[in-house]
């Protein structure tokens, strides 16, 4: 476990050695067209996050100050492009009372689904959603504030939300929702529709405050169910979700699937996303080559391989490879992990990491960059 100490930079630049502009100055010169000091990188650095601190997981979800700082410190120590705060892939489970592991490092796990029977599905009350009712909104909320208090002049916060397939499969198990997509596929729509409206209502404050969302939605991914069940179950609902979103920020969302998604790239797209983040087992060309001119791409290092398992070297090795797929999409590329990073991650991956991408990501991007 690393542990770097405690701090209180309340309103203090924190800004990384190894950059000219803040996110806040590049994400805006970007928007105008001007030249930046370097592209956007994202490192997704959800579950190893706590451990810079020397925490557990318990103490990081403990208060809205704790949550603040661990983002503070992520920003502090790798100068990523942007911090966030998420209702969690299993935020609506837990609001109506799944029962959970509750381990000190590792990602949490759903150990009893809320809703015993599929089709009683009376105690899901879309007022039971808000602020002040959900703690894990609650807190989420508390910490968006804290951040754009503290450092939100120079880098943004955004909000994590999960997508209504992962929510109802959260809800109910996702042995349960894949046996009834066939089966009972008229009260799988009527969750889903629960699900989509619960996390329109989730997000405004959010959205009001000026967040915007990344949703993920693993259990939607090409390797769990089939395109067919795709456009039927999930992208009719995202594309909702977006409509939502766009009310308030146009043009702002982006997505994460894990898994393979190769047949449904086009799909995703047309639910209206303005960036697709790939997971590292798909070919980051293809991506780019079908759906490139229509979506900024994100990705794809592979964090279990590369960053968890792999050398610094080898760390630098997958960036380069990724940029070298990536740098001339269309609509635009940014460099990131194909995934959260792994708890466990060796620092000096991550640091590799965020070394190589800073010369990879100068700006304009360059095949020189890659060499």
């Amino acid at each position: 476990m690393y542990n770097f100490g405690y701090f209180d930079m309340k309103g203090d630049d924190i800004m990384h050695k190894d950059d000219q502009m803040t996110p806040i100055e590049r994400k805006a010169a970007l928007a105008k067209g001007q030249p930046v000091d370097r592209y956007p990188i994202t490192m997704f650095y959800g579950a190893p996050a706590h451990a810079l601190l020397g925490w557990t997981r318990h103490m990081e979800v403990a208060s809205a100050r704790n949550q603040a700082d661990v983002q503070k410190k992520v920003y502090e120590t790798f100068g990523c492009d942007g911090v966030s705060v998420s209702h969690g892939l299993h935020g609506m489970a837990i609001r109506y009372g799944a029962k959970m592991t509750a381990p000190d490092h590792v990602p949490i796990a759903i150990l009893e689904h809320p809703v015993k029977d599929i089709n009683d599905i009376s105690m899901l009350d879309l007022a039971d959603i808000s602020v002040e009712k959900d703690p894990t909104l609650s807190r989420g909320y508390e910490a968006m504030k804290i951040l754009q208090d503290e450092i939100g002049d120079e880098c943004p916060c955004g909000l994590g939300l999960t997508g209504p397939f992962t929510t109802v499969s959260a809800l109910v198990g996702t042995e349960v929702l894949l046996k009834n997509l066939g089966k009972n596929p008229e009260q799988i729509h009527r969750l889903l529709v629960f699900a989509t409206e619960a996390t329109k209502i989730l997000s405004e404050p959010f959205l009001k405050a000026g967040a915007t969302v990344m949703i993920a939605d693993p259990v939607a991914s090409g390797t769990i169910i089939s395109k067919k069940r795709f456009l039927e179950f999930a992208a009719p609902y995202l594309k909702q979700l977006t409509d939502h979103f766009n009310k308030f920020i146009p043009n702002s969302t982006a997505i994460h699937i894990c898994g393979d998604t190769s047949k449904i790239l086009n799909d995703i797209v047309d639910c209206g996303f303005i960036c697709f983040s790939i997971d590292n087992v798909v070919d980051l060309h293809y991506a780019k080559e079908q759906v490139g001119n229509r979506i900024a791409i994100m990705g794809n290092v592979n964090p279990n391989a590369a960053l968890y398992n792999g050398t610094p070297e080898e760390v630098k090795k997958a960036v380069r490879e990724c940029c070298q797929k990536g740098w001339d999409s269309p609509c635009g590329y940014t460099i990131a992990t194909g995934c959260d990073s792994v708890y466990g991650t060796p620092l000096e991956n991550s640091f590799a990491f965020m070394e190589e991408a800073r010369k990879c990501a100068k700006y304009p991007y360059n095949q020189m960059n890659f060499k």
